[in-house]
């Protein structure tokens, strides 16, 4: 009983980062992308 608990657990702690990677990957995929079309915008690539 013990043991299947602790896979239990292990699987749920296991999805939940996997979640919290997956937000900062889309975090991060905005940021680039808005910092892209800043430059687009702005013109500032060329500098």
């Amino acid at each position: 009983m013990a043991t299947r608990q602790i896979s239990r657990r292990r699987r749920v702690v296991a999805a939940d980062l996997a979640g919290e990677n997956a937000e900062v990957l889309r975090e991060s995929e905005g940021e680039e992308a808005s910092a892209a079309a800043e430059e687009e915008v702005f013109g500032l690539e060329d500098y």
